[in-house]
Parts: structure tokens; C-alpha cells; sequence
């Protein structure tokens, strides 16, 4: 259920919108530049068709899912660095792609919010437990669920209005070689991601992560569509 006075992925000052105005005229007045390098009659490098960098493939590190014992979600997710301070997480967009490693198994895990506290101002910090056990994903829809992967993208409008409903998330886990890595996904809002390199301890969205990125990612509504999960499937 929504609670009234705190819309999801709500930005300080404006929590119906995602973005950060003066990102978006930084990129409004870059833009201007291989005009202005043309009537001077000079090449535009590195400006046209640049894009976003990707991160370097991760090692392999085969223990983690022993280490949870055989457990491929937390019970709950971890939180990390929250500047809302309602239990979003890090709400800043991605300024690379990722590099995952590809999923040989997968499980499916729903997480519902929970009020945990009151904010200074009065507002709402929120949980997020785990309901249920973890779903795992059939073999045939692996496929599907890498091709959403790959497609993950940087923000390229973070001033783009999103609905203020509030819905549960998924994390959606995939093992290689005892390797996991997690994709979390909103279902709510403008369906964003956040990745973590090991659900157990790593915040998703976090620094400092191997083939996964800092940030948040366009494409979460592909991954739900992909395993046949959230509300608008």
C-alpha cells in the first residue's frame, strides 16, 4: 500500500521526479558542442557517438553461494548508503555498464516493505523482508533473462517524471560456478536497477563492486517481463 506522505525513489526536494536538474543541463550544453566545433570547421572527437564505458569482467569467486549456505537471498536486503534517508538506497544513475557473468542457474526472491522508523521530518524509513522462500527460474527462460542483462542501460533522462506508487522489489540471483550476483529490481516507479556483486553483504548500487556497477540502471521492467514476475505481467 502506498503511504501518502512518502513516494518511492524520491529525490530530496522533489520526490516525484528521479533526476537531478543540473546533470541534465550539463548534457543540454554538451550537446551544443559539435555545432559550435563544425562552424569552426574542426573535427568533433570524442564527443559524437561517444557512450558510456563498461566495466571489467569480474573474477570468478565460486564460494559464495556455499558461504550463504546454499541460500541465494538474504532475508533482508541490505540498504548501504541511503541519502533519502527512507531506505531507497543510492538513487544515482549508473555511469558505466555492467560486465556479468552468465547466469547458469537463477531464483527469484520478492521483498516487501516494512516501516522501521520515523524520519527526523516526520516521514517513513523503510525495510525491505523477504516474503517467501526463492523462486527458482526454469532452465528455458535463462536465455531470456541474460538478453535482459545485456540490454541493462544507463539513465540517459534522470529529469523524467515516474509514478509515486509503491510496490514491492525482486531480486533476481543467478549463480555461475557458486559465483552469485543479483539484479534488484523495482517494481514500482520507473522499474530501476540496482546490481550487487554478493546479495549477502554488498548494497546493491554500491562502489567498489566487480563487473557489476555503482549506480542505478534502466531495464528493470525487461527483467521482470523476462521471468514472467511483477505486477504488470
Amino acid at each position: 500500500m502506498m503511504h501518502p506522505t512518502e513516494p518511492p525513489r524520491s529525490t530530496p526536494g522533489d520526490p516525484r521526479r528521479s533526476g537531478h536538474g543540473p546533470a541534465r543541463l550539463a548534457a543540454l550544453s554538451l550537446g551544443t558542442v559539435p555545432v559550435a566545433l563544425a562552424l569552426l570547421g574542426l573535427p568533433a572527437c570524442g564527443v559524437v557517438g561517444s557512450g558510456p564505458s563498461t566495466a571489467e569482467e569480474p573474477r570468478i569467486h565460486s564460494g559464495e553461494l556455499e558461504a550463504a549456505s546454499g541460500r541465494p537471498c538474504p532475508d533482508e536486503l541490505p540498504i548501504g548508503e541511503d541519502p533519502s534517508g527512507h531506505g531507497f538506497g543510492i538513487d544515482e544513475a549508473a555511469d558505466e555498464l555492467p560486465s556479468l557473468l552468465d547466469p547458469r542457474r537463477a531464483w527469484v526472491c520478492r521483498y516487501d516493505s516494512v516501516d522501521i522508523a520515523s524520519t527526523t521530518s516526520g516521514g517513513t524509513e523503510y525495510g525491505w523482508r523477504l516474503e517467501g522462500r526463492p523462486a527458482p527460474v526454469d532452465d528455458g527462460l535463462l536465455d531470456g533473462l541474460q538478453d535482459a542483462l545485456a540490454d541493462l542501460s544507463v539513465p540517459d533522462d534522470r529529469d523524467r517524471a515516474c509514478p509515486t506508487d509503491l510496490g514491492p522489489r525482486w531480486m533476481v540471483v543467478h549463480d555461475h560456478d557458486g559465483d552469485l550476483t543479483a539484479a534488484i529490481v523495482d517494481d514500482y516507479g520507473c522499474r530501476s536497477v540496482r546490481l550487487t556483486d554478493d546479495p549477502h553483504s554488498t548494497p546493491p548500487a554500491a562502489d567498489d563492486q566487480e563487473g557489476t556497477v555503482a549506480g542505478v540502471l534502466d531495464g528493470g521492467q525487461a527483467i521482470l517481463d523476462a521471468l514472467g514476475v511483477g505486477r504488470a505481467s
